[in-house]
């Protein structure tokens, strides 16, 4: 059986058969088969199609992007144990009828399947294999959640702890960091969002005429930060910590 699990905190609270959908389509709007009632998720999000014997993940220009096992991804062929993470919600594929991964020598060994996308495909660190096995053997692992802050460098002072799922950064008091300075009235409301997945946090400019800098470089997309990050946005100036739980600081 081809499941997909919707999970928030850690609660599973709903199931979908997919065997029998062709194309499962995931937004806001009231049509789509998973519907998602956040202003973190778009409209039309994301789709899982189905294409041969294999099941197909696009994200459909959404705004704040679709995430597969912490990584940003536009299209990717799902496997089994895969985590789809879409605004607050964690997505767990399950298709029972693949075969089990062994591991040999070290490394990841699959018995080939037609449409299969091969050894080109991403591959993960071994927590995502753990993971997997885990989730073929009927146990849903828990998904570990990221913790980290950003400390004020320049334009603020102290620091603003990463708690919320979406972080926006603009020139009105409506926005949680909130931007000054002489050119500030041709930044967004909000100019950018950290979002937060479970497992990394992920920058976007939103709007406006500013957009953000990581490291002195403007982005153009979402991008996942790193320890120690310089972000750059008008006058504000922020350092991105991770603080992950097996690290104590």
């Amino acid at each position: 059986m081809i499941r997909l699990l919707v999970k928030f905190k850690d609660r599973t609270i709903k199931e979908f058969n997919l065997e029998h959908i062709e194309t499962f389509s995931i937004g806001r709007n009231p049509t789509h088969h998973l519907v998602i009632d956040n202003y973190a998720v778009s409209g039309d999000h994301a789709v899982i199609s189905k294409e041969n014997n294999r099941y197909v993940l696009k994200d459909t220009y959404s705004k704040n992007g679709t995430f597969l096992n912490g990584l940003t991804v536009k299209q990717a062929t799902l496997k089994n144990g895969d985590i789809i993470t879409i605004g607050k919600h964690a997505l767990v594929f399950l298709d029972r009828g693949r075969p089990r991964p062994q591991l040999l020598h070290g490394g990841l060994k699959t018995t080939a399947l037609p449409g299969d996308p091969g050894p080109d495909h991403t591959m993960f660190m071994d927590t995502e294999l753990y993971r997997r096995m885990l989730a073929e053997s009927g146990d849903i692992p828990e998904i570990p959640e990221a913790q980290a802050y950003v400390a004020f460098l320049a334009g603020g002072s102290g620091r603003f702890d990463l708690v919320k799922s979406l972080i926006t950064i603009g020139r009105t008091h409506h926005c949680d960091i909130v931007m000054g300075g002489f050119f500030s009235f041709l930044a967004g409301d909000p100019a950018a969002v950290i979002s937060k997945t479970p497992q990394h946090y992920y920058i976007t400019h939103h709007s406006g005429w500013i957009r953000p800098k990581i490291n002195g470089k403007a982005i153009q997309g979402p991008v996942r930060l790193e320890d120690m990050d310089i972000i750059k946005i008008g006058s504000v100036v922020l350092q991105y910590v991770a603080r992950r739980p097996d690290i104590v600081r």
